[in-house]
C-alpha cells in the first residue's frame, strides 16, 4: 500500500510539473508571440522565406515531447529540493529585500554564458546531427519552435536549471519568474519580426543585447549569434553577425 501511495504521489508530482512547464515555458510565451506575429506590420518581418507546410505541427509535437522530458528531469530536482539538497529557500523572511533581484540577475548572466558555449558546442559537426538538427529544421522559426529539440538536446537545455537550483540561493518563486522571463525572451527570438527599430538597436543601452534579428540570423545562417540574452560572447569570439552581414550556406553547421 505504501508503494502504491508513493507511486501515485510521484505521478501527481509529474503531472503538476508537466502542466506548469507546458504553460509557463511553452503555451504562454509561444501564444503571446504568435499574437505579436499576427499584429506586427509586414515591414518588420525579417525573412522573406515562408514557413514550411507542416512546420508548426512538427514544432509543437517536438516541443510537447521536450516538455514531457523536462518534467521528468524536474521531478528529480523536486526530490532534491524536498531532501534539502538545493540552494532554494521558500522563506521570504530569510532574504534581504534586494536579494531576489540579485539572484535573478545572476541567473541571467550564468545562463547566457552557459547557453553560448553549450549552443556553440552543439553546432560541431560531430554532434549537430543528433543533438541540434531538429531545432534547425525551422530555418524560418516560429514561436512554437522554442522547445523543438532532439532528445539529447534536452539535457544541456535543462542543465542550466540544475546549476542554478544547486548554486544560486533564491526563492522558488524567483526561479519560476526567471523561467517565464527566459521563455518569453526565447519566444521573442523566434517570432520572425524585429520588435526593436534599427535606430534603437544601436543605442548604447541595447547594442550589446540580442535583438530578434540576431537569433533569426542564427536560424538562417547556422554559423553565428549563439548567445541567449547578450551578444558580448559572440563579439568577443568573432561569431556576432548583424542584418547587413553576407549570407552563409543555410546547411552549414559550424
Amino acid at each position: 500500500m505504501d508503494t502504491l501511495r508513493a507511486v501515485t504521489d510521484l505521478l501527481i508530482d509529474y503531472a503538476v510539473l508537466f502542466a506548469a512547464i507546458l504553460v509557463i515555458a511553452y503555451l504562454l510565451p509561444a501564444g503571446a508571440f504568435q499574437l505579436v506575429m499576427r499584429l506586427a506590420p509586414p515591414a518588420s518581418r525579417i525573412q522573406s522565406r515562408p514557413i514550411r507546410p507542416g512546420q508548426v505541427r512538427r514544432e509543437v509535437l517536438l516541443s510537447l515531447r521536450a516538455v514531457a522530458i523536462f518534467a521528468l528531469y524536474g521531478l528529480g530536482l523536486l526530490m532534491a529540493y524536498r531532501a534539502g539538497w538545493t540552494a532554494l529557500d521558500p522563506d521570504w523572511a530569510a532574504w534581504p529585500w534586494w536579494w531576489p533581484a540579485v539572484g535573478f540577475l545572476a541567473a541571467i548572466l550564468m545562463h547566457d554564458t552557459w547557453f553560448y558555449w553549450v549552443h556553440r558546442a552543439m553546432h560541431l559537426k560531430r554532434v549537430f546531427g543528433w543533438m541540434h538538427a531538429q531545432h534547425h529544421r525551422s530555418v524560418t522559426p516560429t514561436p512554437w519552435s522554442i522547445l523543438a529539440f532532439d532528445v539529447a538536446e534536452t539535457i544541456p537545455q535543462f542543465g542550466i536549471f540544475v546549476v542554478l537550483v544547486m548554486l544560486v540561493p533564491m526563492h522558488p518563486a524567483v526561479l519560476g519568474a526567471y523561467l517565464l522571463f527566459d521563455s518569453m525572451v526565447n519566444a521573442a527570438g523566434h517570432c520572425g519580426h524585429e520588435i526593436i527599430p534599427d535606430h534603437q538597436r544601436t543605442h548604447w543601452l541595447l547594442r550589446y543585447t540580442n535583438a530578434v534579428t540576431h537569433h533569426d540570423l542564427h536560424h538562417s545562417r547556422f554559423d553565428c549569434n549563439y548567445a541567449q540574452y547578450f551578444n558580448i560572447w559572440d563579439r568577443v569570439c568573432g561569431t556576432f553577425r548583424d542584418r547587413d552581414a553576407p549570407p552563409a550556406r543555410p546547411d552549414r553547421a559550424a
